[in-house]
């Protein structure tokens, strides 16, 4: 699994599905994930919510925004 970062400039939602209707959360500026898998147009991460330090998976459209690091 490659560690990426959200270099967008700015937050990215995050969903529960492929289809991109239900949002589950946000990956912020700078914030670190990890993607697992691309599915339809759309890219799975691993990634830590920063209120808890929980993980969580998701899926985001915004494959431009993060970078490798």
């Amino acid at each position: 699994m490659k560690r990426f970062v959200n270099t967008s400039g700015k937050e990215l939602v995050i969903y529960a599905d492929s289809k991109l209707t239900n949002k589950v959360g946000m990956l912020y500026r700078d914030s670190a994930c990890f993607c697992i898998h691309e599915q339809d147009a759309a890219v799975v991460v691993l990634y830590k919510v920063s209120s808890n330090g929980v993980f969580k998976v998701g899926f985001t459209d915004f494959i431009g925004g993060v970078q490798e690091g």
